[in-house]
């Protein structure tokens, strides 16, 4: 038994004000929207670069992630492939000491 969507008087009221500013003004533009979310990914990559731990298995994610960022086009990764170039390269090299 499936209940029906439904929503609070508040959250309607809002929903309505902003169908009405939209339909006046107009809505984000598409590449705004996009920018913002190509923005979104480079930081979060930066953000798990800094945090990486010289683990394969997170090398591997990072590279996973770094591939799909660029496959959607998100612009000025070579700084984010040098980081995280010296930070594997850095790890390998701490555990060839360590050996």
């Amino acid at each position: 038994m499936n209940k029906p969507f439904t929503v609070s008087r508040a959250l309607a009221r809002e929903l309505k004000r902003i169908d009405e500013r939209t339909s006046r003004e107009g809505g984000i533009p598409h590449a705004v929207v996009v920018k913002e979310w190509h923005d979104d990914m480079a930081r979060e990559l930066r953000r798990m670069i800094a945090a990486y731990d010289g683990s394969s298995k997170k090398a591997k994610e990072l590279l996973e992630c770094l591939l799909i960022a660029e496959t959607e086009g998100v612009r000025g990764l070579a700084g984010v492939r040098r980081s995280l170039s010296s930070k594997i390269l850095g790890a390998q090299g701490r555990r060839r000491k360590a050996a």
